[in-house]
């Protein structure tokens, strides 16, 4: 929940400031997409404070509501995490919020200042998130590289992923050169993020394993390479959307396909949010 809400802020605020045609529709299912994805968020960030309160005073699930374990922790790390991760997922909900509002109250499309708008306040709220997961986790215990490394590849990772649901959106035009144009520039710009993506991912493996031996032979590890697996076969779909896919999208029959392929993208990535969400909650890397 926690991831899905970032990605949505992030790759549906991105898309609707990069690609979007000022169409009301669009527009609303975006904005509803960011307001939904922000609502998941702040209930999971309250509901894992509430697990973490229970697993400490290990009482069971009653042990989650005791109060004054709770308030102690607030004054913790847990607690910075928590405040950090709830400002971002607020913002955007107030945010998106009064952006729908606005778009349902004026009759044309919004001006430039509506994107400045968006596109400023919901990277604001990312930046509350990337912070909270510098000083959480694993990675808060390690070097500055390691730090910048997961805010970059949690920023790259968020647009990129987030980016597909409003994709599926922009597929239900049907204007097919405008949408075979949008989808080559966001193959385009694509690039760029997947390579940041995958630079910070290097930097950060390295410093999370003592040897290189650690990857193949312990749990953490093994469940690396099984994630680095799963985007390999993403890139492999989304290398074929750009290559092959969207300059052959000619017609109706092409554009389905296109919208097939992106389903079997969010499909692969569910599995890799998954992956990601046992990594960083139940097994650690090895020494940690």
């Amino acid at each position: 929940m926690l991831y899905f809400g970032a990605a949505s802020i992030a790759g549906g605020s991105f898309c609707l400031w990069q690609y979007n045609a000022g169409r009301r529709q669009l527009l609303q299912a975006n904005l509803n997409y960011i307001l939904l994805g922000a609502v998941l968020g702040f209930q999971a960030v309250i509901l894992n404070y509430l697990i973490q309160v229970g697993l400490i005073i290990d009482a069971g699930l009653p042990g989650m509501f005791d109060w004054e374990m709770a308030s102690l922790l607030l004054g913790t790390q847990l607690g910075d995490v928590t405040f950090y991760r709830l400002a971002g997922f607020v913002l955007a909900m107030i945010s998106s919020l009064l952006l729908l509002r606005k778009v349902n109250q004026i009759a044309q499309p919004p001006d430039q200042n509506f994107y400045r708008v968006l596109i400023l306040v919901h990277a604001f709220a990312l930046v509350l998130l990337a912070i909270s997961f510098r000083i959480a986790g694993h990675i808060s215990v390690l070097s500055l590289t390691a730090q910048v490394a997961i805010v970059l590849h949690f920023a790259a990772f968020a647009i990129w992923i987030g980016s597909l649901y409003p994709l599926i959106l922009e597929t239900r035009s049907t204007e097919i050169e405008t949408l075979r144009l949008t989808m080559q520039r966001f193959g385009n710009t694509a690039l760029g993020v997947v390579l940041v993506l995958a630079l910070a991912g290097v930097l950060m493996v390295w410093q999370l394993f003592d040897a290189p031996l650690d990857l193949f032979t312990s749990a953490y590890g093994l469940s690396i390479l099984a994630k680095l697996l799963l985007v390999l076969a993403v890139l492999a779909v989304a290398g074929a959307n750009r290559l092959y896919l969207v300059p052959r999208m000619v017609s109706e029959s092409g554009v389905k396909k296109l919208r097939a392929s992106i389903r079997y993208e969010m499909v692969l990535v569910t599995l890799i949010l998954s992956l990601t969400s046992y990594l960083s909650t139940v097994i650690g890397p090895p020494g940690h």
